[in-house]
């Protein structure tokens, strides 16, 4: 970053809403300027990571600390066909207000990059974490007739995961959202502004997010945070939305798995620096069923023949609490010096998501698989992870042994059980009956 960079409090959040004492960090990803050269900077923590947590699971949170977001505003039909040619997914059964998760991986089969796409008219569409349209249909000889803008700085959008995150938001917006299916979009009115809900959540709970124009922002923020206060609404840092993926059986790239790009992350834990398990395809993450083979796509090769044979999937594991203290204890032995176990997550406080802590998984001496996104779970109290692992060992109760700690350092076994996705397996919210929920009455 330049010495002369000027650094300046997230425009996607209200000043009034500063802590008054806080720790700022980048918004996820890296440190990229806004449109107007200035580098913004978001809140490490409104609260205990503990209270902040369980908002996904008893109120909701709101979340601001993925703005600027990587969105393209992309005009012609033909879209949906360009990102046939080059993503995993199909688009033929894609109505209006739709979104899907869309996943592009290179000849190896491995994810270069996950996103959304959201449909918004018959030819008008939204992506987000996505490449630039444009550059995609370039290398594909410019044979697809669409026009694309990037709004990054153009738009805003606020995620808000819990049981009452329904309730806010309809309350905010005057409308009953209770047939609002999963993975859908509504056009609504927050205060004025035009805005569109999107059912979707990054915890796995019941959660939705808000997307507007980016000269709203401020506005929509706070008229969330004034219904929402009767609901025990929590503002969520960037510490306490890390934890949310992995809780919430999501994963996420640079947070659980690397991709094979030049600017790799930093790479801290007992995983080989050389291991082909940094990297992920969508069958290592479960991720098959978003697969279609009925078209041509980068990687289509190779992802069929890893469903042929043994392949790999992705699970939880449960560490084992007594093993855990004997790693905290060794961590005192100035003899062993082993590397610290924190007791929350894995958090790189140096480089945010630039670092990525990554541990091998073994049965005896057979290496099995790669953990990451290790946790303390706010709601269970257990230290979870992620974990790819070849299939024959995804079993509920199976028992497998983390290696904990960097090559070259003392290193020590921890057990842990594995168990299926999803962790939490009560009120996911891609099946939450919201009937459940009174519907709103507005004067």
């Amino acid at each position: 970053m330049s010495s002369e960079m000027k650094m300046t409090f997230s425009p996607y959040i209200p000043n009034d809403q500063i802590p008054e004492k806080a720790v700022f960090v980048a918004q996820e990803g890296k440190f990229t300027p806004l449109d107007n050269g200035e580098w913004s900077v978001h809140p490490f923590a409104y609260d205990r990571w503990e209270k902040e947590e369980m908002s996904w699971y008893e109120t909701s949170y709101i979340h601001a600390g993925l703005n600027p977001f990587l969105f393209f505003d992309i005009k012609g039909k033909e879209y949906l066909d360009l990102m046939e040619a080059v993503s995993v997914n199909t688009f033929r059964n894609f109505p209006i207000g739709k979104a899907r998760h869309t996943i592009l991986c290179n000849e190896q089969g491995k994810i270069i990059l996950d996103g959304i796409i959201m449909r918004r008219s018959e030819d008008e569409f939204v992506s987000g974490c996505l490449p630039d349209p444009v550059v995609l249909n370039q290398m594909c000889g410019n044979k697809f007739h669409i026009t694309s803008e990037a709004t990054r700085c153009k738009r805003f959008f606020y995620q808000l995961c819990g049981p009452k995150s329904l309730q806010i938001v309809e309350d905010a917006s005057r409308s009953d959202l209770h047939d609002l299916k999963f993975m859908y979009l509504k056009d609504v009115v927050i205060d004025g502004r035009d805005v569109f809900i999107l059912r979707t959540g990054m915890a796995g709970t019941l959660g939705y997010e808000v997307h507007g124009r980016l000269e709203d922002a401020h506005a929509v923020y706070k008229k969330l945070l004034e219904v929402g206060e009767k609901y025990g609404i929590q503002p969520l840092g960037r510490y306490g939305y890390v934890n949310a993926h992995c809780d919430g059986s999501i994963p996420q790239v640079a947070e659980h798995f690397a991709t094979p790009f030049d600017d790799m992350p930093v790479i801290s834990g007992s995983i080989s620096r050389d291991s082909e398990l940094l990297y992920r395809s969508p069958i290592d993450l479960g991720w098959e069923k978003l697969v279609r083979f009925n078209h041509e796509f980068v990687g289509k090769e190779a992802l069929q023949k890893e469903l042929e044979g043994p392949h790999n999937t992705c699970v939880h594991l449960i560490w084992d609490k007594e093993d855990i203290l004997k790693v905290i204890a060794a961590t005192m032995d100035p003899e062993k010096r082993v590397d610290t176990l924190d007791m929350v997550c894995d958090y790189d406080y140096v480089r945010n998501n630039g670092g990525l802590h990554m541990d091998e998984v073994y049965d005896g001496d057979r290496l099995i698989g790669a953990s990451s996104g290790r946790m303390l779970s706010p709601k269970t109290r257990d230290m979870i992870s992620l974990c790819t692992l070849k299939e024959e060992y995804a079993v509920e109760g199976r028992m497998v042994e983390v290696l904990w700690g960097n090559p070259g350092t003392y290193q020590m076994r921890v057990r842990a059980t594995v168990t299926l996705f999803p962790y939490n397996k009560v009120d996911r919210n891609e099946s939450f009956d919201v009937e459940r929920i009174p519907h709103p009455h507005f004067d």
